[in-house]
């Protein structure tokens, strides 16, 4: 189908072959041979847009924007266009943060100018508030959270939005939120002053500022988060209350809503709406401590492509009625978008010979206020729960999960306070990816022995699964509250913290886990990776040869300290590390990748066209289509250069 671009059209969409529109007679075209218009989404003051297909993507969806401004007079335009070719340098220069969309081309055909961009598969936030009603307090905070720490990064770039509202920020299939259309963003070297009377933004949202004078600030954006906050806690648009009070609705705004907020978030909303922006919050990072939120700190605009995530033990623990517990870690490495799984197997002995104690099933037996085995068996003829568990145990061990949960589950229905069923059931759900049902389980053996520290631990890792990382990291720290020599704890709460942007205390928390198991590989290798983040290289880099000292095939050590060598500029070194990560993981993209780019600067043309082609492949054959493009836009970009 394609639609036509004629402005005075309404552009309907008509079968692939038809040369002319039929409700206009204008041609019909498909731009650059390649972007496809299929439907007009809608239209603002400078342009209208339409969703798309990119032809030499395999009909991928794309969004196209057309230059078509509603304004008059020369400078009028003028002004237009320079709003639009803005917007698409704040995307070519914010497009890398993945909650901003990514800029695909800009052009101009046919006398008129044209941006395509990333397509973002969801809803805005006016449509889910149309949809599924008042917005909760807990859904605010998530949208504090996530908005908050994408201005962080827009904010750092010298840009500011302008025209913050909920249907420019769209709620992806995973949760998260994208913010979208930056045309009315402008750099903020200077003062922002669009001329006497001017104002960009909309309606209700903007502050004071912008609407007398087009003046912005970072606090304007701030003004208008805070709008949107109120609007989709009352279902009221602003500028329904500024129609009749002007800018006194943003100190009655709390007698609209239908249910009250907490008193903390309302003051944090008082202060966003500050009509006076000298008394609002000046920045993100002000909020941000507020709602007791570590910031994530915006991403290095010089850095390589595809930074590794610090390698993973997530430490699951299986009880055993005549045994002690059994201690099954699995090691979850992740790079960019995939997931790499390895198994560290450690016995009992090897636990116990570092000094981690292990309660024997008599301990946990009279702590949930079982019988005991030979109790049950001795009373009644059927199987006793006990039996079924360990059943269930010899059918987790074969990796026969289901099996396993059948079992777990007939030992429950016969003692329903058996809290170790309980606690196996959740780990085999959670082997199949069944987190949520996984964190039930954990949560009821919780409820039936309140010290249970090894349901904390794992309900903690379900929960980190499931991007609970704040929820994670208080399992964790319960888990070492009731153990304080827990290292996977230690670990693992530095992983969520780590995810969470609080690097420095990830940095404390991996320390610990090394006090307590100073052989542990992985712990130097997440440590390093957070110091690298906090810009400590060197740091960093000791940190990995200490990583590679315990562990000479830690492919994710060599890659990562590759990273902080190439960031303090020593290319050689950075090149001698991606060798070693590739020999050791010959499908390791992401080395590839890296080498080229150490390469390219050095100036060795041809083997970094080389090494970007390797990893395009390699990103192929593993799905990541976005980034085997990337690598492909490397190569050519190196073709044309002189």
């Amino acid at each position: 189908m394609l639609c036509c671009l004629n402005t005075a059209c309404r552009s309907p969409s008509v079968p692939n072959g038809t040369k002319y529109c039929p409700n206009c007679g204008v041609p019909l075209v498909v731009l650059r041979n390649r972007y496809c218009p299929i439907e007009p989404l809608g239209g603002g003051g400078f342009g209208k847009t339409y969703s798309a297909e990119d032809i030499d993507k395999l009909n991928e969806k794309c969004v196209i924007k057309q230059f078509a401004p509603q304004v008059q007079g020369t400078a009028g335009i003028q002004k237009a266009t320079e709003l639009f070719e803005q917007e698409a340098r704040r995307l070519q220069q914010l497009g890398e943060h993945p909650q901003i969309p990514t800029l695909l081309a800009y052009f101009k055909e046919d006398n008129r100018l044209y941006l395509v961009q990333q397509f973002i598969d969801g809803q805005n936030l006016l449509q889910e508030l149309q949809q599924q009603g008042l917005f909760s307090e807990e859904k605010i905070r998530i949208l504090l959270r996530d908005l908050l720490n994408i201005l962080l990064v827009v904010h750092s770039s010298k840009v500011i939005h302008r025209d913050i509202k909920p249907e420019n920020i769209i709620k992806r299939g995973d949760g998260k939120l994208v913010l979208i259309d930056f045309g009315a963003s402008k750099q903020v070297t200077q003062t922002v002053i669009t001329g006497q009377g001017t104002m960009i933004g909309s309606l209700g949202y903007a502050s004071l500022e912008q609407m007398h004078g087009g003046e912005a600030y970072p606090a304007s954006d701030l003004f208008s988060l805070g709008a949107t906050c109120f609007h989709l806690l009352s279902g009221i648009h602003p500028w329904e209350l500024w129609k009749s009070q002007g800018y006194g609705w943003v100190r009655n705004w709390r007698q609209h809503l239908q249910q009250p907020v907490s008193e903390e978030l309302a003051r944090i909303i008082d202060k966003l709406l500050k009509e006076d922006k000298e008394q609002r919050y000046q920045s993100t990072r002000e909020v941000l401590e507020d709602l007791n939120i570590q910031p994530k700190e915006p991403v290095p605009t010089v850095k390589p492509v595809g930074i590794t995530q610090p390698t993973q033990s997530l430490a699951l623990r299986i009880i055993s009625i005549p045994k002690l517990f059994i201690i099954l870690p699995v090691i979850m490495f992740i790079g960019v978008g995939v997931l790499y799984l390895q198994e560290r197997g450690r016995n009992a002995e090897t636990i116990k010979s570092q000094g981690i104690e292990q309660p024997s099933p008599e301990t946990t037996e009279t702590a949930t206020e079982q019988p005991s085995p030979e109790t049950i068996e001795t009373a009644t003829e059927q199987l006793s729960p006990a039996t079924y568990n360990n059943r269930g145990l010899e059918k987790y061990n074969k990796k026969d999960y289901r099996g396993a949960i059948e079992d777990y589950s007939q030992a429950i229905k016969i003692n329903p306070n058996y809290a170790i069923a309980y606690y196996n059931r959740g780990l085999a759900r959670y082997y199949l990816g069944e987190n949520q049902i996984a964190i039930q389980d954990y949560s009821q053996a919780i409820k039936l022995n309140p010290r249970y520290t090894n349901a904390y631990f794992n309900r903690g890792l379900a929960r980190y699964n499931s991007g609970q990382n704040q929820a994670a990291i208080e399992d964790y720290s319960q888990a070492i509250k009731f153990d304080p020599n827990y290292t996977d704890a230690y670990y693992n709460r530095g992983l969520a913290r780590y995810a969470l942007g609080d690097n420095q205390a990830a940095v404390e928390d991996y320390s610990q886990a090394i006090k307590f198991e100073p052989n542990n590989s992985n712990a130097y290798t997440g440590r390093g990776l957070a110091r690298y983040v906090l810009g400590d290289n060197q740091a960093a880099i000791e940190d990995y040869n200490r990583a590679i000292k315990l562990d000479p095939n830690n492919s994710k050590a060599y890659y990562n300290r590759g990273l902080a060598r190439y960031t303090l500029g020593d290319n050689q070194t950075a090149i001698e590390d991606y060798n070693k990560a590739i020999q050791i993981d010959p499908n390791y993209a992401s080395a590839y990748f890296n080498r080229g780019l150490a390469r390219s600067v050095l100036g060795n043309k041809q083997t970094a066209i080389q090494d970007y082609r390797k990893a395009a492949d390699l990103y192929k054959q593993q799905g990541q289509q976005t980034d085997s493009q990337n690598a492909l836009n490397r190569v050519q970009e190196l073709q044309k250069a002189p």
